[in-house]
């Protein structure tokens, strides 16, 4: 993935938060072919999804950019006083 970062003019990232889930889209126009088998860093960071409870999917097309969307659990702190 780093390398296909390297080679990409633009980043967009999306984080919303619904239904008690943290959406995070990270997407670029680089080079693609992201491949958790070529140790590219994608088999930690599913680890580390995974171990929160989340869920990540990765597209990565050669020449068409990479694309991954995280699902992670949230807990919303309450700002309003306890009764």
């Amino acid at each position: 993935m780093w390398r296909s970062i390297r080679r990409a003019s633009r980043i967009d990232v999306l984080l919303e938060q619904r239904d008690g889930r943290l959406l995070m889209l990270v997407r670029d126009d680089g080079v693609g072919g992201a491949d958790a088998a070529l140790g590219s860093g994608l088999v930690g960071l599913t680890d580390r999804v995974e171990a929160l409870g989340g869920s990540i999917r990765v597209f990565s097309p050669r020449g068409k950019g990479t694309q991954i969307a995280v699902e992670l659990p949230v807990e919303l702190e309450s700002t309003q006083p306890a009764d």
